[in-house]
């Protein structure tokens, strides 16, 4: 019964990836990418027990907002992350890993909400999260393993479940991976202006709960093939279902009247009118000659993400390594994209210093209910005008320097810069060290 609930495209992926590890088969699949393979190599000193390591990094990421994404809010944004990563070998066939993280970000929709009179909770931007894993060797060619994991914000829990298995075939030149996720999500539906258990719909308000809750559901299929002794390639795919509460509380939409001199209604009556005579400034980023309504975000309750994607890594020399990698991606939604990304490592002092550089080209189509403009005489059911719900396009560039000082200690810097069409450019940067004992 279970399964015939699920959207065929999900399906799908179940059966392709179950027969992905079944023996003998020419269908399979790996997400892992050549990096993380070799953070994988590098993280244990050995597979011996009582052996490890630890990563301590702190993370940096902000995006700007030229206007030309949403032409009615300032989608500036700032994270910083402090982060600790550690796995132990319990024995030789059982280890641990985990994650702890901490983000406090900084953002115009935040802002707006502190310090409103009807808020309840909106007070603080922060994320809190937590993972711990195990896996197990059962024998030479065959693991199992399980997570959970914890995060929270100031308007959502949630709490996650995994699990995979991967086996490895023809001397281990081959690896068959499925991995599945589960996420149960409880949010406080914290609006725009604050308010929680009322939702504003122009001058119109209705009563809503004051929790919701979302279900994630995914499935991913891999498959890690060794070609040649200087050629490795990945190949996945990945489906995932969605349900609930999908939308988020605080965005909101304008509605524009057709006539700019419409009279604007009382604030008393609702939420700050759109009308240049009523609305605040400090609030809201509005064109002078813009007139409307405010209406809350509305998006369906379920979503059927899917991707295929791979890499191929050679090695040129025993200093250089390049890699070409892409990923294919739709949903339910209407949203479909395309990403390219080559790269280059390179040793620039042997054993001591290595580099690594890329690029990364992404194009992405709208989903259906975006628009940067709706009309008052006719709202639509559904409406958003998140800018990442939106088209557009993005240009990227990287480099990540690591400092081996030792063969149990690490450190590493990184950067990267990506230009959006639509005005929301991204700086990342990140610094840190791995301690292997």
């Amino acid at each position: 019964m279970l399964l015939r609930k699920l959207p065929l495209p999900f399906l799908i992926a179940i059966l392709a990836c179950i027969a992905a590890l079944l023996p003998k088969t020419a269908s399979a699949w790996q997400e892992r990418t050549a990096e993380e393979t070799l953070k994988e190599s590098e993280r244990s000193f050995s597979n011996e027990a009582g052996h490890g390591s630890v990563t301590f990094g702190l993370n940096y990421y902000q995006n700007d907002d030229n206007g030309d994404g949403n032409p009615f809010l300032d989608e500036a944004l700032t994270d910083i992350e402090p982060v600790i990563i550690f796995d132990y070998n319990v024995t030789d066939r059982f280890s641990i890993n985990g994650d702890l993280s901490y983000d406090y970000v900084s953002s115009a929709s935040l802002k707006r909400l502190d310090g409103l009179g009807h808020q309840s909770g909106a007070t603080g931007d922060y994320y809190y999260g937590a993972n711990l894993g195990g896996a197990y060797k059962l024998n030479p060619d065959l693991r199992i393993g399980g997570s959970l994991s914890f995060s929270t914000e100031y308007d959502y829990d949630s709490i996650g479940l995994g699990s995979f298995v991967a086996r490895d075939l023809n001397n281990k030149n081959t690896t068959l991976k499925l991995n599945l996720n589960a996420f149960q999500d409880s949010i406080d539906v914290i609006r725009w202006n604050g308010w929680q258990g009322v939702r504003w719909d122009g001058l119109e308000s209705s009563e809503e709960s004051e929790t919701d809750d979302r279900t994630t559901l995914s499935l991913t299929g891999n498959w890690y093939q060794i070609i040649t002794p200087t050629t490795h390639s990945e190949l996945g795919i990945s489906a995932t279902h969605q349900s609930g509460f999908l939308e988020t509380a605080y965005n909101f939409v304008v509605m524009e009247y057709d006539d700019p001199d419409h009279d604007p209604p009382s604030r008393t009556l609702g939420p700050d009118s759109f009308h240049p005579l009523t609305r605040d400034d400090d609030l809201l980023d509005l064109d002078e000659d813009i007139t409307g309504q405010i209406y809350s975000e509305k998006l369906p309750d379920t979503r059927t993400r899917g991707s295929i994607f791979g890499r191929v890594r050679t090695s040129l020399s025993p200093a250089t390594a390049v890699e070409l990698g892409g990923r294919l991606y739709a949903d339910s939604w209407g949203i479909s994209s395309v990403t390219i990304e080559p790269r280059l490592y390179q040793w620039l002092i042997e054993d001591k210093l290595s580099a690594r550089l890329r690029y990364r080209f992404y194009a992405q189509t709208a989903a259906d209910d975006y628009s940067a403009h709706f009309e008052m005489a006719d709202p639509p059911t559904f409406r958003t005008q998140d800018s990442d719900l939106g088209d557009f396009t993005a240009n990227g560039a990287g480099i990540k320097f690591s400092w081996y000082v030792s063969e149990t200690l690490r450190f590493d810097v990184s950067g990267d810069y990506i230009l959006r069409s639509d005005g929301i450019d991204q700086v990342l940067g990140g610094a840190g060290f791995n301690w292997a004992f």
